[in-house]
């Protein structure tokens, strides 16, 4: 009788205890491959004579699972008429097909049905076999080893040879049955890859690799470093797999999946990643690849901290902040990436950004380098079958605890935090080294020159306003009416509106929201979701929700229906808004009576007086240093600058002009660069009064 065959691993082996950083299969070892023994004694070896019992026993039929001690090879080509994959002289009965579950594993090359390459699989027929690669493939994604036959591809257990070899060599012993089965593996995959290794031996010491050996370049587990491709950060992903591919014009690249950590708003979880690297022709240095393992930067501990510190500041900025940004931001339109740079205070909101951009796919990008006649680099879309469905969402698994203490967590982090750009109203991609905490400007209330009786009430209001909604002692009858709070500030252009709200806003330390009358539909329908919208979002960041230039909205109603609609529309929003909203306009005339009843504190801005012009022209100029020194002015001339009639907005442009010319010309800004600026400025507004009929018919 044949021995008992036991359908399971009997050892306990783990893999190392840091696979993520092991070195695949030995690759940077000069130590040639071993033969498999043939005189060892130990308990583990498998005799001859127990092979032979196995193999002389008594047959349980060609169909006994794993009953031969063999591996058999076999190809699998695309059936057009079946319009699926089969074995080549595929059986025709059902014991025909299941003749290849009496080997220990079957060697499956299906040839691609479109590029006509193979892709060898190793299917796995013994339970013992099976329960082994359970044990050293645990935690590797794209296999499933929980399948009871499960199929691996060849070349990923050629990186886990050193763990298959350590399993084998093990202190606890193994079935007789699991040991042959796992010596059987073992023999194959060294015979099948010593040209692989030979290859690979002049080229990894000297930091180059070629093309077609990627694959064994990039063990899965493994970190990956590559680039954002929207800000050009670092970064780091988990490798899983890859593979060639080829784009829709013929662009034939290696593909790479990886993982990468983010935060969906509630938790943090595991994303996919997808990168890729052209091919190139000869060998390359590693480290110039736009992907390449970890360990070979030149730099990697200096990297490694790096990294490591980005995902603790990504982790800090989960929550929804209000934050400064300078530097690179990004977002993708209509498939297409669009950087900018950007100087802004920004809100980080992933919650609100998928709200708003549902199907917002972060980039999948691979960069093409001397493509054709262009030495720039190109950056261009997989589209051969696009990113990953599910790019866009943090999938959190049963077996994956995410663990934002854990340096090796902290590296994967993505670099880059979802939000909004207050200054440019745009939802963006911001790198999170860029992005800083807020130095808050309280002088710039100091400084806001209107009356001081004016200033005290403002703030008043708005100081208090919070306390009021949590009492509501001020509501109207019907619940959740009349919470907000609405100030009116009027006058000509350049008298300080604008600039209250924002003084204001840096004196209360809360984001400033600003909409525009142009920003809004003049399609009632549509103008109702959007104030909707912006009601919310500047409620949900606790912000001041600055309407810029309302003259549309609080016109009085007459016959025409269109505008009647936009002012009914406008009010019943209003109504219900609990935040603080300032509103800006440079009329008053024809104020609808019900917009007047809804305005808790009106402001007027007289034109400015040569003392506030005076006030004004002092505190740019105060700015403005070139060549580092400050501006170079006495108190007589601001006294003559204060008698020219312009306003702020007037006036802050005429310095920053002034400023340019002494910056061009490399010396200290003066009086007599404001002067070129002015007596420009005095021409245009001539011509663009009317001027005289000489100067005038030049334009015509």
């Amino acid at each position: 009788m044949p021995p008992t065959l036991v359908p399971r691993c009997t050892c306990n082996h783990t893999p190392p205890k840091d696979p993520s950083e092991a070195t695949p299969t030995d690759l940077h070892s000069s130590t040639p491959f071993h033969r498999l023994p043939t005189n060892q004694t130990s308990s583990q070896v498998v005799t001859s004579e127990q092979v032979q019992q196995f193999l002389s026993g008594e047959s349980k039929g060609p169909t006994a699972r794993a009953s031969r001690l063999e591996f058999k090879t076999v190809n699998e080509v695309w059936d057009k008429n079946a319009c699926k994959y089969s074995i080549e002289e595929s059986p025709k009965s059902v014991d025909e097909a299941t003749e290849l579950d009496q080997y220990v594993f079957v060697v499956r090359a299906r040839i691609d049905k479109k590029a006509m390459t193979n892709t060898i699989y190793i299917d796995i027929k013994s339970e013992w076999l099976r329960d082994v690669l359970r044990i050293v493939l645990k935690g590797v994604h794209g296999i499933s080893a929980q399948e009871d036959k499960p199929s691996v591809e060849q070349n990923l257990l050629y990186h886990y040879l050193s763990e298959l070899q350590s399993h084998r060599s093990g202190t606890d012993p193994l079935d007789p049955t699991c040991a042959a089965h796992l010596d059987l593996l073992i023999q194959h995959i060294r015979i099948t890859y010593t040209d692989t290794r030979a290859r690979l031996l002049p080229l990894l010491p000297n930091g180059e690799i070629t093309y077609d050996l990627l694959w064994a370049l990039f063990k899965p587990n493994t970190f990956a470093y590559t680039t954002c491709p929207g800000t050009k950060k670092q970064r780091c992903i988990k490798y899983d797999f890859g593979e060639e591919r080829s784009t829709s014009d013929g662009v034939v690249y290696f593909h790479i999946r990886g993982r990468s950590i983010d935060f969906d708003g509630k938790v943090f979880g595991e994303v996919p990643v997808d990168t890729g690297i052209l091919k190139y022709r000869g060998s390359k240095p590693i480290n110039s690849l736009d992907v390449f393992p970890l360990r070979y930067h030149e730099n990697v501990d200096q990297v490694r901290a790096e990294l490591v510190r980005c995902g603790q500041k990504f982790s800090s900025v989960k929550s929804v902040q209000h934050l400064q940004y300078s530097g690179t931001a990004f977002q993708v339109v209509r498939g297409e990436l669009v950087a900018m740079s950007i100087s802004s205070r920004i809100i980080i909101d992933t919650v609100q950004f998928r709200k708003i951009n549902p199907n917002y796919t972060r980039p999948s990008l691979i960069r093409a380098a001397n493509r054709g006649h262009d030495s720039n680099p190109i950056n261009f879309w997989f589209d051969d079958d696009g990113p990953p469905p599910s790019s866009n969402v943090v999938k959190v698994k049963a077996d994956v605890d995410v663990d934002m203490q854990d340096e090796d967590h902290l590296i994967m982090c993505s670099p880059t935090v979802l939000g909004y750009s207050l200054d440019d109203k745009l939802w963006l991609e911001f790198a999170v080294d860029d992005i800083t905490e807020i130095s808050w400007n309280d002088s710039l209330w100091n400084h806001l020159a209107i009356e001081p009786k004016q200033k005290n009430l403002t703030l008043a209001l708005a100081a208090s306003h919070t306390q009021q909604i949590l009492d509501h002692s001020f509501d109207d009858i019907v619940i959740g009416k009349g919470r907000g709070l609405i100030m009116l500030f009027y006058g000509p252009p350049g008298v300080g509106k604008t600039l209250t709200a924002e003084a204001l806003s840096e004196h209360l330390q809360r984001p400033l929201y600003t909409i525009s009358a142009g920003d809004l539909s003049s399609d009632a329908a549509k103008l109702e979701k959007q104030l909707s919208l912006h009601f919310e979002l500047a409620g949900h960041w606790h912000a001041l929700l600055l309407l810029d230039e309302a003259d549309v909205f609080l016109r009085k109603r007459d016959t025409d229906h269109i505008h009647n609609s936009l002012v009914s529309v406008f009010l019943r929003k209003l109504e219900y808004y609990q935040g603080i909203m300032l509103l800006t306009t440079n009329r008053v005339r024809d104020f609808d009576e019900a917009i007047q009843s809804r305005i808790h504190l009106a402001l007027r801005y007289d034109p400015l007086g040569v003392d506030t012009r005076k006030g004004i022209w002092n505190t740019f100029l105060q700015k403005a240093t070139t060549v580092g020194e400050n501006a170079d002015f006495m108190d007589e001339n601001l006294d003559d600058l204060a008698k020219h009639d312009l306003n702020g907005r007037q006036i802050r442009n005429v310095v920053r002009a002034a400023h340019a010319l002494a910056s061009q010309e490399g010396t200290v800004m003066s009086y007599s660069h404001l002067e070129v600026v002015i007596d420009s400025g005095k021409e245009f507004q001539a011509d663009a009064q009317g001027g005289s009929s000489e100067n005038m018919r030049s334009y015509m």
